[in-house]
């Protein structure tokens, strides 16, 4: 069972990406461009981040960071239809939504540097070990943007799991190994030198409880 959509509905936690805006897909080729960090979800789902790469392509072509098996994840290049799918084998099956992510101050060629990042990093992309906590789809796309490995989501899901890790455990307990393995990875990225004593506490519980079991 993925536990994730649980979670984010039961918080009421919106992952959507702080100044991002959503886009009609029928729209993308006139919206889109060379640079671009888009990402894609439906309410109560993680969002899967990438960089455009060429809009002239058929389907718009994209570099991200991803897998079927979460855990070996690399950097690879794809479409737009499947990007939004989840994987071919979904195409015309799920349509997520799509959603561009705006950056202050942004021009042509910070753009263009992103490309060159994305590229650089798909020659290399064996160099790039996917993590769900500190490496991920999204800090991928945002190292690509800004040259900083960042994800947001990641952020408010670790700050959910630690002030929320008593509750969360008894729901999580009978969790499966790789459902357990995620969300320890997410709560070891915590900062932890950051929690104020109740935090640190709850943290505490939650490494003994899931973490170490």
């Amino acid at each position: 069972m993925d536990y994730l959509p649980q979670f984010l509905k039961y918080y009421n936690i919106d992952l959507q990406p702080t100044n991002s805006n959503g886009i009609d897909i029928e729209l993308a080729k006139n919206l889109l461009y060379p640079g671009a960090h888009i990402a894609t979800a439906n309410p109560y789902e993680h969002y899967h981040h990438g960089i455009v790469i060429d809009t002239n392509t058929p389907d718009i072509s994209i570099i991200h960071l991803w897998a079927a098996d979460k855990n070996s994840g690399r950097v690879q290049t794809t479409t737009l239809p499947i990007f939004i799918a989840g994987s071919i084998d979904d195409v015309g099956k799920n349509l997520r939504h799509l959603y561009l992510v705006n950056y202050d101050g942004d021009t042509v060629k910070k753009q263009q540097t992103t490309v060159e990042t994305a590229k650089k990093t798909l020659e290399n992309a064996d160099d790039i070990k996917y993590n769900l906590a500190t490496l991920n789809c999204e800090s991928f796309a945002s190292f690509c943007r800004t040259g900083k490995w960042r994800s947001e989501q990641t952020e408010k899901l670790t700050n959910v799991l630690i002030e929320n890790a008593a509750d969360i455990y008894e729901k999580v307990k009978d969790a499966d190994e790789n459902n357990k393995r995620n969300i320890s990875a997410l709560v070891q990225a915590a900062p932890i030198d950051a929690l104020d004593p109740s935090q640190k506490e709850l943290y505490d519980h939650f490494v003994r409880n899931i973490i170490e079991t």
